[in-house]
């Protein structure tokens, strides 16, 4: 079974104070559920400051001694609570896992399935004389390379992106332009499929980078991919020029995995809904996530975790309430995070789980 937790610091002002405390509610956790760092999938660490924050990050015995065991991601996207750091775990309990290679670039075979996390932080003077859409090409190619090194390719394989966008209103367009260019040349078009993704605001400490990208890909043994649709409730994305699926449904380690992109508060014309007022938005995009979940065959009680990226600090406590009183016991984690339009005040992605 898979398990997923949100660790955020109670206490500590400096950042190593803080990974201590996240560090020692990590190992409590982990000893309460029975797990271990060879139990650990992936990780993905939200930094408030990461040009400054990077290198005390790496050297902490957080990063050092557990969640190097696993895939990790960092990004710069602050906690909504004022802490430096949020930490999200995804872990593997009661099935065979054998990892290889680095925490940047990770096989991961439960049983008879296999996952592979990349993430790709472009950087240095060649990505200072790239725009946008070349350095998304730039790091989807690398994924496909690394995929066609274990007879994989993108379109067959690749389960899900996070596409991390400085100065999204900038720089958004060129990133999708990099994107449709990379799929064409790989073969995904409307009339076969996309990814699942989320496109969002956040940066690397990296003045250079552009755009940062997560992958998830998989070599499944059982059922098949299934990309979700709503289409009484959301349209297909490249009906206003973007591509990518809404969400994914597949088989692994004897469970149904659903994983749903960004997805915000718009009709079946894509249109924005409730434009200025963030709680109803939020009503509006968990229903759109509903109606893709039911097309796996799940609901929003078979969430195990979310996403929540906020445009405006300002919307901070009503959006937090809302949430705990819908999810009193669902891991969240909420950051700010600029969303690819404006007017979409807030986007969610989750994780839902079922029985085979």
């Amino acid at each position: 079974m898979f398990l997923f937790q949100v660790i955020n610091p109670k206490e500590g002002q400096t950042l190593s104070q803080q990974l201590d405390s996240v560090q020692q509610q990590l190992h409590v956790w982990m000893e309460s559920e029975s797990v271990a760092a060879s139990d650990l999938l992936f990780s993905r660490a939200y930094l408030s400051d990461a040009a400054n924050q990077q290198q005390a990050w790496e050297a902490h015995p957080l990063y050092q001694a557990t969640l190097q065991e696993g895939a990790v991601s960092v990004i710069e996207q602050p906690a909504v609570g004022g802490e430096k750091i949020s930490l999200w775990v995804w872990f593997v309990k009661g099935q065979r896992l054998q990892k290889s290679g680095t925490p940047h670039r990770m096989v991961a075979q439960i049983d008879n399935d296999t996952l592979y996390f990349q993430t790709i932080r472009l950087t240095g003077l060649s990505a200072s004389e790239q725009d946008g859409c070349q350095q998304t090409e730039v790091a989807f190619q690398k994924h496909c390379d690394w995929l066609r090194e274990q007879g994989l390719n993108l379109r067959d394989n690749c389960l899900r992106t996070w596409l991390y966008v400085r100065d999204i209103d900038r720089h958004y367009a060129d990133v999708v332009r990099g994107r449709n260019i990379l799929f064409a040349r790989e073969g995904l078009t409307r009339d076969t499929h996309y990814i699942a993704s989320t496109g969002i605001g956040g940066e690397t400490g990296k003045r250079e980078t552009i755009v940062a990208i997560d992958f998830l890909s998989g070599k499944l043994a059982h059922g098949e991919i299934k990309q979700l649709q709503a289409l009484d409730y959301l349209n297909p994305t490249y009906e206003y020029g973007v591509a990518f699926e809404r969400g994914t449904s597949f088989s692994v380690a004897g469970q149904r995995v659903h994983l749903l992109s960004g997805t915000a508060s718009i009709d079946k014309h894509g249109e924005c809904l409730h434009r200025g007022d963030v709680v109803t938005q939020a009503g509006r995009l968990l229903l759109n996530m509903e109606k893709l979940l039911n097309d796996g065959g799940a609901t929003l009680g078979d969430l195990k975790h979310i996403i929540i990226y906020l445009r405006d600090m300002a919307d901070i406590a009503a959006v937090r309430q809302y949430f705990r009183l819908r999810f009193p016991n669902l891991p969240q984690t909420m950051v700010m995070g600029r969303v690819c339009r404006p007017e979409w005040l807030i986007e969610v992605e989750g994780i839902a789980v079922t029985e085979l």
